[in-house]
């Protein structure tokens, strides 16, 4: 197959690891549970939006930006990331905050200005809205001469999903190397690049284990609809045609009362894996997305003999959101 080559950036080394959770996976009672640790990826502070920022900001530079506009929440860890990563290659970078109210300079939010990005915040929860907003931002920019670069929420598109169809590529070759082979690879779906990664990994390279999203912020048929959209992005940044995806695995019973809300579940998943394993999931992702992939065991979708692969996509700041309740909950 003939893929075109894409610049990026090279901002840490590969590949993650990926562990065994040898005394979780015993006991859940259920498969055994790897864990492919992209929340040791070192750029400000880690996480999953590393990967797909060297696609994006490779992409910036190549087109000679100087300033980037990007949004998320405002404990976003895309909007912390970015910050970062624009701070140490010398760019400029503005988010624009989704939510309404007054929000404490912590955790994200605290690193966004310490990194040295302009906050606005957009006044609005809605972010089909803020997509326009961060347009409007961009034409005050190029009206002083400047050169904006608009990254969407989460870097979920064409060019960000490229970072995990590496990342799938990657997981593959660690699977030869260590003789073992992952029945499913489970995520957590907030803006759904990460999964049209893997999927669109899986697609070009005939892979067979199933990518299991577990939703974090929207319902499933509009998240099922963006990783579509995006898959597609990504088969044309590539100059790939021909290739069509099959069904999407999204789950999204795991939401709760809504996005950075913890439930119940996902406390019982962060104190779990913390005493079992001395490893820190987030109330907003990781933590609802274990909390999935518990319930999903519980309910025996999985056989003693499979070997599923967990992707921790980081986001430790994202601990300021957890109210004195949840605390409780955890520490007890």
């Amino acid at each position: 197959m003939r893929v075109r080559k894409i610049k990026k950036l090279g901002l840490f080394e590969k590949p993650t690891r990926i562990e065994f959770l040898e005394n979780l996976s015993p006991h859940l009672g259920g498969p055994n549970i790897y864990m492919k640790r992209d929340d040791l990826i070192g750029e400000a502070l880690g996480g999953n939006k590393v990967r797909k920022l060297e696609y994006l900001l490779a992409d910036a530079l190549s087109k000679n930006a100087d300033v980037i506009i990007t949004t998320g929440g405002p404990q976003s860890n895309h909007c912390r990331i970015t910050a970062g990563i624009c701070a140490k290659i010398g760019l400029k970078c503005v988010l624009v905050i989704g939510g309404a109210g007054k929000y404490e300079y912590e955790g994200n939010l605290m690193l966004d200005r310490i990194f040295g990005a302009e906050v606005i915040f957009s006044g609005t929860r809605d972010f089909d809205a803020i997509p326009a907003i961060m347009e409007k931002t961009a034409e005050e920019f190029r009206k002083k001469g400047q050169r904006p670069y608009i990254i969407p929420l989460g870097g979920a598109n064409g060019i960000g999903a490229l970072g995990y169809l590496e990342a799938y590529l990657e997981i593959q070759k660690q699977m030869k190397a260590a003789k073992i082979q992952f029945s499913s690879i489970t995520i957590a779906n907030g803006s759904g690049g990460t999964q049209a990664g893997l999927e669109t990994g899986k697609l070009i390279s005939g892979g067979d284990a199933d990518i299991i999203g577990i939703s974090v912020l929207f319902k499933k048929a509009k998240i099922a609809g963006i990783v579509f959209k995006d898959i597609y992005e990504t088969l044309g940044v590539l100059g790939i045609s021909g290739k069509k995806p099959g069904g999407i695995n999204v789950f999204d019973e795991y939401i709760g009362k809504g996005y950075a809300i913890p439930t119940p579940l996902t406390l019982e998943a962060i104190k779990l894996m913390g005493r079992k394993e001395g490893i820190v999931l987030d109330p907003v992702y990781t933590g609802k997305a274990f909390g999935g992939l518990m319930d999903l065991i519980g309910k025996k979708k999985f056989s003693k003999k499979d070997n599923v692969l967990f992707i921790h996509t980081g986001g430790y700041p994202g601990m300021v959101n957890m109210r004195a309740e949840h605390v409780s909950a955890i520490v007890k």
